[in-house]
C-alpha cells in the first residue's frame, strides 16, 4: 500500500465533505437573488471531486480497477477545477474583512441570505470554503505527481521489459 497517497486520499476525502457542506448550507441560505454563479461552480467542482474519490479510494485497495492513466487525469482535472473555484471564490471576496458591513451588505455571495441574514457568518464560511478549495487543489496536485510518477515508473518498467535480450541470444 501507499502510504502518501493514501493520506492524500484521506485529506482529499475530509476535505471534499467539509467544503460540500459549506457550499450546500452557502446555497441552501440564498434566499433572494439569483443562486450566485461562484457557488454554482464551486458545488459543481465539489460533485465532480466527490464522484471521482468513489474510484480513486478503492483504487488504492483493488490494483486491478487501477489505471494509472485514470488516476492521473482524474487528479489532474480535480486539481484544475478545484484550483479555478478557489481563484473565482477569492476574486470575489477580495479578501476584505468580515467586519467591512459594507462589502457585506453589497456582496452578492455574502448578501443573498436576506435581511435577518448573519453575514459575518455567511462571509466566514465563504472564507472558509475558499480555503478547502486551495487546500484541496494542492492535495489533489500532490496525489497527481505521485501518480504520474507511478505511471511513468510502469511506463519505464515496460519499456524496459520489450529490451531485454534473451539470454540465449547473448551468447558468442
Amino acid at each position: 500500500m501507499k502510504l502518501p497517497e493514501t493520506l492524500l486520499r484521506i485529506l482529499q476525502l475530509i476535505f471534499v465533505t467539509i467544503m460540500l457542506g459549506l457550499c450546500g448550507g452557502l446555497l441552501q441560505q440564498q434566499v433572494y437573488g439569483g443562486t450566485p454563479t461562484r457557488l454554482s461552480y464551486s458545488m459543481w467542482a465539489l460533485v465532480l471531486a466527490a464522484l471521482s474519490l468513489f474510484y480513486l479510494i478503492p483504487s488504492l485497495f483493488l490494483p486491478s480497477i487501477r489505471s494509472p492513466l485514470a488516476v492521473t487525469v482524474l487528479d489532474s482535472v480535480n486539481f484544475i477545477f478545484l484550483l479555478c473555484a478557489g481563484i473565482a471564490m477569492a476574486a470575489s471576496l477580495g479578501g476584505r474583512s468580515c467586519g467591512d458591513q459594507s462589502f457585506l451588505a453589497n456582496n452578492g455571495i455574502i448578501n443573498g441570505g436576506g435581511i435577518h441574514a448573519n453575514r459575518q457568518k455567511r462571509c466566514r464560511e465563504a472564507n472558509a470554503l475558499t480555503a478547502f478549495e486551495w487546500f484541496a487543489a494542492a492535495a489533489f496536485a500532490g496525489s497527481g505527481l505521485t501518480a504520474l510518477y507511478e505511471m511513468k515508473k510502469v511506463g519505464d518498467t515496460r519499456r524496459l521489459q520489450g529490451r531485454r535480450p534473451d539470454m540465449m541470444s547473448s551468447r558468442a
